[in-house]
């Protein structure tokens, strides 16, 4: 069998990587649109966070992340870590050859611009993704006369870690890092979750924001690019889903609740060696 009648069988998992667990919030959002799919996500858990590593470090990571996943004969490459979709996609796509991969910034910027009505587009990210630029450029690429106000909420990863998802505490913190941009006139209407933990603060950001204020899920917004880029397999079968880690599956397994809708057993983990 030659390498691309394996890419492009209808058979083939899907890859998801991340920088941990945080990841697993693409998976969910895969696995609801598309749950005749098979998956193996693969949780960089030895070598997180990505968002206050370096450009050149992230890069080298994706890349060996790429080159495992490539391993396990997947049709496309999801780089569910929006760090990692910023520094790593090239370096993902010159080794994944004809394989799809889809990172998390387009698909969230195409939604972002659908859906704001004032131009005025919040983002709020890790530290690396924000000090980047990469939603800036990406959206005033597409469209130059908005405007964009991005603030970087490290903290809030590690309260969606912990499962400090409400409560005084992360109401504080994203009171802290968004009052500055929404309490004042012409503030944004849409605003992109730039980091794939956010999403389980939903709830308490809407409750915060409003309904007058959109939420973008990055992870949700790459699931439906998905399908322009891949012929999805239509079968009756529910798909399975493969877990690889770097360090700790015990650890994984016990945090994985939070951000998925699955409860999974420290057997249902395998723990990979990588290197680069």
């Amino acid at each position: 069998m030659t390498q691309n009648s394996k890419i492009f069988s209808k058979n083939a998992p899907i890859g998801v990587f991340d920088s941990g667990i945080g990841g697993l919030t693409v998976l969910k959002a895969l696995r609801h649109h598309f749950p005749q799919e098979s998956y193996v996500y693969l949780g960089d858990t030895a070598r997180l966070p990505y968002g206050t590593k370096s450009p050149e470090t992230v890069a080298r990571y994706a890349a060996s992340l790429t080159q495992e996943l490539m391993k396990q004969d997947v049709k496309a490459i999801i780089i569910a870590c929006n760090t990692a979709s910023t520094h790593g996609m090239e370096a993902a796509k010159a080794l994944a050859g004809e394989i799809p991969v889809i990172g998390m910034i387009d698909p969230a910027t195409h939604t972002a611009l659908k859906v704001t009505k004032n131009g005025h587009i919040g983002v709020m990210a890790t530290f690396g993704t924000i000090k980047s630029g990469a939603y800036t450029k990406a959206i005033l690429n597409i469209r130059p006369d908005c405007r964009i106000s991005p603030v970087a909420c490290q903290m809030l990863v590690a309260l969606a870690e912990e499962g400090w998802t409400d409560g005084d505490i992360p109401r504080s913190v994203i009171h802290r890092y968004l009052d500055p941009i929404f309490q004042h006139n012409n503030a944004p209407d849409t605003l992109i979750l730039g980091c794939t933990h956010f999403p389980i603060f939903e709830n308490l950001l809407k409750d915060i924001l409003g309904n007058s204020v959109m939420l973008i899920n990055s992870g949700e917004a790459a699931s439906l690019y998905l399908s322009d880029h891949l012929e999805i397999h239509q079968k009756d079968m529910m798909g399975h889903v493969k877990f690889l880690v770097t360090d700790d599956p015990v650890r994984f397994s016990e945090n994985a609740t939070k951000f998925y809708d699955e409860r999974l057993k420290p057997e249902d983990v395998t723990l990979i060696d990588i290197k680069g």
